[in-house]
């Protein structure tokens, strides 16, 4: 892990906050109380001692097959502390947009913020924070926020023009009950139906909290409120915009030849080989964001894709690469029948391609705001292709790298 301050001065700091963001690094690191900030999800909580219990809660989770964490429970900080953070966060979103909380998309922010506040103190240039460095306080408020991520999902996601709007408290718990989010893949929510109630309240309650109010340590971190509000607000869109690309990939893979001009035991021998390679691409995929994408998928609707006659025929160097792996499969078929071939498969490439690029380009225009939010330099090289590649394991541009 590089942070505090991204030591390194040789490489692409914008590509090493957008893979600490995406990949979760700061799970690993530790509060002052020794607790790696991401509990369970890191590979650090084998390291603390933890008391796993049976679910006393009524509901879905009592006495679960899944225990619940009962020493992070014990260990959070005190809890009207939390709430008080969770209406200045809430209060910071509402007079920024001059709107109050009312939508899925809100709440979504707002939790958003309780999540990318430690990832702010942990990369920003000056009074950067290390591992044993984050207040119980920080933490616990991850924690908290964490919980509220997966509500929801995939109604912040289908871009409705009318948006979901917010139950009351009871209404919200019995829809977390209703939707089994309270159960996880390996353990239950810990916190009590009260805390996730007046949790869910400070959220979307009117309550103002004073800056010079707010509680130790949060006070003394020497907080750039107005850089943090541009740090989340974009660190939010890279994640929603990688999750609809995540959700999107499957779409454009894999590539079918569908041409009157081919013989049908030759189109039929090509597309096998195209199905197979995409497959492989799509078993490949791994890490958070692909699970989550996986997970929302069968719940979307998806819009309609740009119809290939709008694009060019020809496609860029994913074309060359996927033509000259079929040439090297399906050698007779391809020396009989490669122009035709190609015709049919560059615009479904080209298409590929001009999504990609359509991606690359927002995730450089979110970072160059988050990296002077942060303090620190950008470089001038746009993200390539590789970067994609990276955060999902896998994408089209490795086709040349599988057998």
């Amino acid at each position: 892990m590089i942070p505090p301050s991204l030591r390194l001065v040789d490489t692409d700091h914008a590509f090493q906050v957008l893979d600490w963001i995406m990949s979760r690094h700061v799970h690993e690191y530790l509060d002052t109380a020794g607790r790696p900030v991401g509990e369970g999800r890191a590979a650090a909580f084998q390291q603390v001692q933890t008391e796993m219990r049976l679910c006393p809660y009524s509901g879905s989770r009592h006495h679960h097959a899944k225990p619940m964490n009962a020493t992070a429970l014990q260990q959070m900080p005190a809890w009207q502390h939390v709430l008080t953070m969770l209406s200045w966060l809430s209060q910071r979103y509402r007079a920024a947009r001059q709107i109050e909380i009312t939508t899925c998309a809100d709440l979504a922010q707002v939790t958003s913020a309780g999540i990318f506040l430690v990832d702010f103190l942990v990369l920003r240039h000056r009074h950067a924070l290390g591992s044993t460095e984050i207040p119980v306080l920080i933490a616990g408020l991850y924690k908290v926020c964490l919980g509220f991520q997966l509500a929801y999902l995939p109604e912040q996601l289908a871009d409705e023009t009318t948006p979901t709007l917010l139950p009351d408290s009871a209404g919200f718990y019995s829809y977390l009950e209703e939707s089994d989010l309270l159960i996880g893949e390996a353990e239950v929510c810990s916190g009590s139906p009260a805390m996730i109630r007046q949790a869910y309240e400070a959220i979307i309650g009117p309550a103002t909290v004073a800056q010079d109010a707010l509680p130790e340590p949060c006070s003394s971190l020497k907080i750039d409120w107005e850089q943090f509000d541009v740090f989340t607000q974009h660190a939010a869109a890279i994640w929603r915009e990688l999750l609809l690309y995540a959700i999107e990939t499957p779409r454009f893979c894999p590539l079918k030849l569908d041409d009157s001009r081919l013989p049908s035991d030759v189109q039929d021998r090509l597309n096998a080989c195209l199905e197979l390679k995409g497959s492989e691409i799509l078993a490949g995929q791994s890490g958070l964001i692909v699970d989550i994408a996986r997970a929302v998928q069968e719940h979307l609707v998806a819009d309609p894709l740009p119809p290939l006659a709008e694009l060019s025929s020809s496609a860029g160097s994913l074309g060359a690469t996927v033509l000259s792996w079929l040439n090297a499969v399906a050698t007779a078929d391809m020396l009989a029948y490669a122009p035709v071939v190609a015709s049919a498969l560059q615009p479904q490439l080209a298409r590929y391609e001009m999504y990609e690029a359509t991606v690359l380009t927002g995730l450089d225009q979110h970072l160059s705001c988050i990296m002077p939010a942060l303090g620190l330099n950008r470089s001038t090289q746009p993200l390539t292709p590789a970067a994609l590649s990276h955060l999902l394991g896998r994408t089209m541009r490795d086709w040349a790298l599988l057998r």
